[in-house]
């Protein structure tokens, strides 16, 4: 009895995986040539990768900084025609102001019954719904608070600024 149900069950197995492979699209067919195509015309260098992959020593690099919490970078804030409007030296990471550490997205039961499950937007860290804040932000090493949503230059060292700084603040 138990060979007849695993060979009944191998079958369906088989059957179900058989048929949803039949049902590809002439534009599936030609979609997957033409990447099959681009894949041959561009040769995959493997033996320079492997010998000298600079891309992921230097994403390496940057995880190792990004993640040291001591770290001083110097933060140019820029206006719309390229000016300085202001510099900072910042401690840690530049952050993106949307960041969060809740998942943007969570799976809710719509209908109470356990039946109709959907993914839905969920509650900012802040417990509100909506788009965050664009931008950056980060703390100096006095412990300010600084958020830009302009562009901005960071560096390891402080550099030299050729053209007036726009904004100047006080900090006592």
């Amino acid at each position: 009895m138990k060979k007849i149900l695993k060979a009944i069950t191998a079958g369906a197995v088989a059957l179900v995986l058989l048929t949803g492979c039949t049902g590809a699209t002439e534009d599936q067919k030609q979609k997957r040539e033409n990447f099959e195509a681009a894949q041959a015309a561009v040769p995959f260098p493997e033996d320079v990768v492997a010998k000298n992959p600079t891309e992921r020593i230097n994403v390496r690099e940057k995880l190792i900084r990004d993640s040291d919490p001591k770290r001083l970078s110097y933060i140019y804030l820029l206006s719309m025609d390229g000016k300085v409007v202001a510099h900072f030296v910042a401690k840690g990471k530049v952050s993106s102001a949307d960041s969060q550490l809740l998942p943007d997205y969570e799976y809710r039961d719509l209908c109470g019954s356990s039946a109709c499950w959907q993914l839905v937007n969920a509650a900012g860290d802040d417990a509100t719904y909506g788009n965050r804040e664009p931008g950056i932000f980060f703390f100096t090493p006095e412990g300010m608070l600084v958020t830009w949503s302009g562009d901005y230059l960071q560096f390891d060292r402080p550099m030299k600024i050729n053209t007036p700084i726009s904004l100047v603040a006080n900090v006592a």
